[in-house]
C-alpha cells in the first residue's frame, strides 16, 4: 500500500453519518491539541486493528466533534501514524530507563521497569505493538522494526542481569520478552477506571514470579 493510499484512507468516512456530518464541517470551539490526536489516533489503531483512522472517528475519541476541521498537518497520514507508534516507543525507552537505573537485582529493575510502563500505558491509553505495521508503506515498516529490535535489546539486556538459577528471565530472554511485551501491548485499557491501579499491581505480581519461575539448572 503506498502512501498515496494511506493518505486516501484517512479521508474516507468510518460510516454514512461520518459522511453526512462531513458535509456540515464548523470549526471546533476548542481545538484539539497534536497530543491529543496522536494519543487518541493511537487508541483508534490498537482497537481496530488497523491504520485507517478517518478524522471523524479520531476526534470524537480525542473528546472533540466529529464534524470539526481537521489540521492541516493530518493530509500526512503516514507521518500521524508514525508519531503514534514513536510515541509507544519513547514511553518503553524511558521505562527501560527506569528499570536500567533502579537499585536491586535483576528482578528489582524489571519490576521497575513493568511499574513504569504501565503508569506510561494509563497515561497513554494503550502501547502500540510495533508488529502490526505489514500494510505500512516500506520506511514506516523499517521503524517499527528498528524500534522494535531497540526496546527487546535492551529488555534483554535487563533479564540477562540475572544470576544463573535457571530462572526463565536467565534462561530464556527472548521468550520473557514475549510474556512480558504481550501483556504490555493489550488493545484497550480501562484508563479511568479506579481498578485499573489494581489490575496493574496484580500484573506485576504474576509476571515477576513468571520470570522467578525455577527451571533446570543448565548444564555448564
Amino acid at each position: 500500500m503506498t502512501t498515496l493510499d494511506l493518505t486516501k484512507i484517512a479521508r474516507w468516512p468510518a460510516s454514512n453519518d461520518e459522511a453526512e456530518s462531513g458535509s456540515a464541517y464548523v470549526r471546533l470551539a476548542r481545538p484539539l491539541t497534536r497530543s491529543q490526536i496522536v494519543d487518541a489516533a493511537t487508541r483508534l489503531i490498537a482497537r481496530r486493528g488497523d491504520h485507517r483512522i478517518p478524522w471523524p472517528s479520531i476526534a470524537v475519541e480525542a473528546g472533540g466533534e466529529p464534524f470539526g476541521v481537521a489540521p492541516d498537518w493530518l493530509d500526512d497520514l503516514p507521518a500521524l501514524i508514525d508519531q503514534c507508534y514513536a510515541r509507544t516507543a519513547q514511553a518503553l525507552s524511558d521505562s527501560l530507563l527506569r528499570g536500567e537505573t533502579a537499585p536491586g537485582n535483576a528482578l528489582d529493575k524489571i519490576a521497575a521497569f513493568l511499574v513504569a510502563a504501565l503508569e506510561a500505558r494509563r497515561e497513554l491509553g494503550t502501547l502500540l505493538s510495533f508488529r502490526r505495521g505489514r500494510n505500512l508503506p516500506d520506511a514506516l515498516q523499517r521503524r517499527l522494526h528498528e524500534r522494535d529490535m531497540m526496546v527487546r535489546t535492551r529488555l534483554k539486556r535487563l533479564l540477562e542481569q540475572g544470576v544463573r538459577e535457571g530462572s526463565l528471565a536467565r534462561r530464556n530472554p527472548d521468550s520473557a520478552c514475549e510474556l512480558i511485551l504481550a501483556s504490555l501491548m493489550v488493545p484497550d485499557v480501562a484508563v479511568t477506571d479506579p481498578e485499573q491501579l489494581i489490575w496493574d499491581s496484580e500484573l506485576v505480581e504474576l509476571l515477576l514470579a513468571a520470570l522467578a519461575e525455577p527451571h533446570p539448572t543448565e548444564s555448564r
